[in-house]
C-alpha cells in the first residue's frame, strides 16, 4: 500500500486505484440501491400515502430563515427587510410634506405630528393623495386669484403651510390665510410679502435632487418587482405591499413637487400704521362665491346621519358613566365605551384630513398661531362638487387599484392556510370599500342636481342609509391594513428557496 491509493491484486496484476475514485463508486452504489428501494416501498405504498406525499410540499420548499445560505447568486432575508423597509421610510416619512408647526414648538411634539403622518401614510396612504390633492387644488385656485402679482406655485403652497404670521405690535396675532390676505391687501392694511420662490426654497429642507433620490429609490424597487415576475421569481408578500406603496407614492409627488418640505419658520407680515391709497392697493380677479358648496350638499345627505350616530353613542357613553355598575358591568362597559371613543376619534381625524380648511385659534395653540396638520386652503366646504367629485374620484380609484395590487397574491403561497384567509379577506375590503365611498359622492352629485320631490330625489334619500356603510367600514379598512402588513411581515419567516433567487440582469440585455 502507498500513501493516498491501495493495491488491489487482480488476475492480471498488480492495479493501483485512486481512494477518491473508490469512495464515488461506493456513493454512486448506495445511491442507486437507496433509490430503487424507495421506488419500491412508494409503489407498494397505500393512496393516501401517496397523496399525502403528493400534496405536502418537500421540506426544502420552505427553508426557515436560519438555514437560508447566501452565495452571489441569492439574496438574503436581511436583504429584503432592508431594501423594503427603505422604500416604506421613503414612501411614509421623506414623501410626506407637513405644513409649518408653531413657532417655538418643542421637538418631540413636532416628532409627533411627523410620526402621526407616517401612520396615515401607512394604514391609509390615500388620504395622504387626498390631502394632497386639496393642497393642489388650492394652490392653482391661489395662483389664479393673485395672477399679475408674482405669485408662483411655490408661494401657493407656502401660503398653505402658513408661511405667512400677521404680527400687531411685534406680537403673533394670525396666520394669513388667502382670503384674508387678500382682503388685508384691499384694504391696504398690509403688503403683499416680498420674498422670492427661491428664499422659499432654501429654508425647504428638500430639492430637486433629494426628491430625485427617492423617486429612483422607489421606481428601482418597482422595476426589481417587475422583472423578478419577468423571470418567474417569487415576490414576496412584503415587496407586493411595498410595491402598492412605491406606487401611490408617484403620484404623490407629483402633487406634491412645488410644495417646500420641512420648513420650520414662517414669515411675518406686519400690520401699517397708515392705511395705503386705493390706487395703490393690489388689484384681484373677480370673485363669485359659489352658489352652493361640498358641505351644504352633504350636511342634507350624510353629516345629519354621521352627527346622530355620534350623538347616540356619547348619550350611551354618558348613561353608562353616571350608571352604578358592579365590577363585571363595568368591564363591558369598558368594552363598550372604548369602541365609540376610538370610532368617533377615528372620524373626526378623518374630516380633517378631507375636510380642514380653516385655521386654528390663537388660543388652541398658545403664543403663535398655525394652521392644522392637514389644513388645505380650499377644502371640502369651500370646494365646487364638481371638484369633490375629481378627488373623490381620483383618491377612491387609486384606494381600489391599492388593494388590487394585494389581491395579485391571491393564490400565493402561505405558511398556512389561516394566513392565507387572513390575506384574502382585507385585500377584498381595501378594494372594495373606496368604490363604496366614491359611490357616496357621485349620489351626492344626482342627489343635489335632482329636483324636489323627484324619483330620484326620493331614491337617494332611501339609499342615505346604506351608504353609511362604506363610512362606517372605514375603521375596519385601517384594521385591514395592518392585518395585511403583519401577515406580509410573518409569512417572511418561511420563504421558498426561489424567494432568495437573484435577478439574472443579463437576460434582459439583447443578444442573438
Amino acid at each position: 500500500m502507498g500513501y493516498g491509493g491501495v493495491w488491489i491484486i487482480t488476475g492480471m496484476g498488480y492495479d493501483r486505484f485512486d481512494c477518491t475514485g473508490i469512495f464515488a463508486l461506493l456513493t454512486v452504489s448506495v445511491t442507486n440501491t437507496a433509490s430503487k428501494s424507495f421506488s419500491s416501498a412508494n409503489s407498494n405504498a397505500s393512496p393516501v400515502s401517496r397523496i399525502l406525499h403528493e400534496t405536502i410540499p418537500p421540506e426544502d420548499s420552505f427553508l426557515p430563515r436560519d438555514l437560508c445560505t447566501c452565495s452571489d447568486q441569492q439574496r438574503s432575508l436581511w436583504d429584503i427587510l432592508w431594501s423594503c423597509l427603505a422604500t416604506i421610510f421613503a414612501c411614509t416619512w421623506v414623501s410626506v410634506h407637513p405644513n409649518i408647526p408653531p413657532s417655538g414648538e418643542k421637538w418631540w411634539k413636532t416628532g409627533l405630528r411627523r410620526l402621526e403622518l407616517m401612520l396615515w401614510a401607512l394604514i391609509a396612504p390615500e388620504l395622504m393623495i387626498c390631502w394632497a390633492m386639496r393642497q393642489w387644488f388650492g394652490a392653482r385656485r391661489i395662483v389664479k386669484r393673485f395672477h399679475g402679482h408674482g405669485l408662483t406655485k411655490t408661494h401657493a403652497y407656502f401660503m398653505q403651510m402658513g408661511g405667512f404670521t400677521l404680527f400687531e405690535g411685534g406680537k403673533p396675532k394670525a396666520v394669513l390665510l388667502p382670503l384674508e390676505m387678500e382682503r388685508l391687501l384691499l384694504q391696504g392694511q398690509i403688503e403683499l410679502p416680498k420674498i422670492t420662490e427661491q428664499e422659499i426654497w432654501d429654508r425647504s429642507k428638500g430639492d430637486g435632487l433629494s426628491k430625485a433620490l427617492v423617486i429612483s429609490q422607489t421606481s428601482w424597487f418597482i422595476a426589481q418587482c417587475i422583472a423578478r415576475r419577468a423571470q418567474g421569481l417569487i415576490l414576496t408578500k412584503l415587496e407586493l405591499v411595498t410595491s402598492a406603496f412605491a406606487a401611490l407614492n408617484g403620484f404623490m409627488y407629483f402633487l406634491w413637487w412645488n410644495k417646500p418640505l420641512g420648513v420650520q419658520c414662517s414669515v411675518p407680515v406686519h400690520l401699517l400704521t397708515e392705511v395705503k391709497p386705493e390706487d395703490e392697493r393690489l388689484k384681484f380677479q373677480s370673485y363669485q362665491k359659489p352658489s352652493f358648496s361640498i358641505r351644504h350638499a352633504i350636511s342634507s345627505f350624510y353629516f345629519n346621519s354621521i352627527e346622530t350616530a355620534l350623538a347616540l353613542t356619547k348619550s350611551m357613553q354618558n348613561l353608562m358613566k353616571h350608571a352604578s355598575l358592579t365590577t363585571t358591568w363595568k368591564i363591558v362597559k369598558n368594552i363598550i365605551i372604548s369602541p365609540g371613543t376610538v370610532f368617533q376619534l377615528f372620524f373626526n381625524r378623518l374630516n380633517d384630513i378631507s375636510n380642514s380648511d380653516a385655521p386654528l385659534p390663537v388660543e388652541a395653540l398658545g403664543p403663535t398661531p398655525a394652521v392644522p396638520t392637514f389644513y388645505a386652503s380650499m377644502g371640502m366646504s369651500s370646494l365646487l362638487l364638481p371638484d369633490v367629485l375629481k378627488v373623490a374620484s381620483v383618491t377612491s380609484t387609486l384606494a381600489a387599484l391599492f388593494g388590487a395590487l394585494h389581491c395579485a397574491a391571491w393564490f400565493f403561497s402561505f405558511p398556512s392556510h389561516t394566513e392565507l384567509i387572513i390575506w384574502r379577506i382585507p385585500s377584498a375590503a381595501i378594494s372594495v370599500i373606496p368604490l363604496g365611498v366614491m359611490f357616496f359622492y357621485f349620489s351626492i352629485f344626482f342627489y343635489d342636481s335632482a329636483e324636489d320631490n323627484s324619483k330620484l330625489k326620493i331614491f337617494f334619500d332611501i339609499l342615505r342609509y346604506p351608504l353609511l356603510v362604506p363610512f362606517l367600514s372605514l375603521p375596519l379598512y385601517a384594521v385591514a391594513r395592518l392585518l395585511l402588513l403583519g401577515v406580509a411581515f410573518a409569512a417572511l419567516r418561511y420563504l421558498p428557496p426561489n424567494a432568495l433567487a437573484t435577478i439574472n440582469w443579463v437576460s434582459f440585455l439583447p443578444h442573438i
